[in-house]
């Protein structure tokens, strides 16, 4: 794929017939993170997992001749060295041996026309299965080819492959193929979305193409709809299901509603998943994902609520708190507990803002994991 990258350079360095003319500098831009990372746990004899790094991601994108454009993005997360590169481990900011992670993270050709595009290379992207996972200092990255064609009304389809990626924050340093989970031969994938009686409606299907690994097909679907009552009041609805070669079908449901009032957004959720593991190729579907404790997947049932404070458009307050009970007995590690999620970002330009995420995690007397306190400082500088 990459060569593919490479040979299209020639081609799409020239601006395309009409484009205004820009300096070279005008097609770079570099997106840095300054990212402190603190997991403690209450247990004396487990290690607590701490990490400071900056990095970031150095973005070429061309200039389009006939449709046509190269992107190309170098990533990097490397430690300051204020704690060890042993305490670092867990934290993917760092590689899994404590190392910085240095990697050319995207490299693709995008052919698009408005209604066509097709990118394939080394990109990010965005499914409900398959995103980027952008909660570390770099997002998670893949080998993989797409097509999406996108109607007029907005309804679009996409077809796509994927061949490796690089784990979540790209703390592979580069890419793998998870053959114990997807087989051989990577995966494909078809999603789509549209509105159908002002219902926004998305849905996805990714199937392995080989049944050496452990999954067979991952499935997943979503449902918003605005009520005009209210100031901004909706509610959402989404199912998902993670099929196995050999074990039963973990099967995923949920409901989240939610609306305004003055600087107040409020909303409230439900996530439920039976029989077994509920597992994306490398996503956080669930509703319950925004906090920052949900493990395994496990079955389970899980009740929460989000208040969000906006004083103005520059900053946030928010604070959750989520409860998720284990259903199944021993027949899986139980992850069965409690969370309080804080998260405050406060935007100073257009290229710099500081996020701040504190998050208590209690575990009930049932659950094999222990208690732990999760503390993050994220800041943001965009060149």
């Amino acid at each position: 794929m990459r060569s593919l990258v490479f040979l299209a350079v020639a081609a799409t360095a020239i601006p395309a017939f009409g484009e205004e003319e820009k300096g070279i500098a005008d097609y770079f831009s570099l997106d840095t993170r300054t990212f402190f990372f603190d997991r403690s746990f209450d247990l004396p004899d487990t290690p607590d997992v701490e990490a400071l790094t900056a990095g970031g991601i150095l973005a070429f994108e061309s200039p389009r001749a006939a449709g046509f454009g190269i992107g190309l993005g170098y990533y990097g997360s490397f430690s300051l060295g204020v704690f060890d590169r042993e305490e670092g481990i867990g934290s993917a900011l760092l590689q899994s041996d404590g190392d910085d992670i240095s990697f050319l993270g995207e490299a693709y050709v995008d052919f698009d026309t408005g209604t066509h595009r097709v990118v394939v290379g080394d990109q990010r992207l965005d499914t409900p299965l398959a995103d980027d996972h952008d909660n570390r200092l770099l997002p998670t990255v893949y080998e993989a080819a797409r097509y999406r064609f996108t109607a007029e009304n907005t309804s679009f389809l996409e077809l796509g492959y994927i061949n490796a990626f690089s784990g979540f924050g790209s703390s592979l340093d580069g890419f793998e193929k998870p053959e114990g989970d997807w087989g051989e031969d990577g995966l494909a994938y078809v999603f789509g979305g549209g509105e159908l009686f002002g219902t926004k409606l998305r849905a996805q299907w990714v199937q392995t193409l080989e049944d050496s690994g452990r999954n067979d097909d991952y499935g997943y679907a979503d449902a918003r709809y605005g009520f005009d009552w209210g100031s901004g009041t909706y509610l959402q609805a989404q199912i998902g299901k993670t099929g196995y070669q050999a074990e039963e079908t973990g099967e995923m449901f949920g409901l989240k509603a939610g609306t305004s009032f003055g600087l107040f957004d409020v909303a409230f959720l439900l996530n439920g998943i039976r029989d077994n593991l509920f597992d994306a190729v490398e996503a956080g579907p669930m509703y319950s994902d925004w906090q920052q404790g949900y493990g395994n997947y496990e079955p389970s049932d899980a009740l929460g609520m989000q208040l969000t404070f906006r004083p103005n458009d520059r900053a946030y307050v928010r604070i959750g708190y989520v409860d998720v009970e284990s259903r199944d007995g021993d027949a899986f590690n139980l992850d069965s507990f409690s969370e309080f999620n804080f998260d405050t970002q406060y935007t100073f330009s257009n290229a710099m803002k500081l996020r701040v995420r504190y998050s208590i995690k209690d575990q009930d007397e049932s659950s094999d994991r222990e208690d732990r306190d999760d503390f993050r400082i994220i800041f943001y500088y965009d060149f």
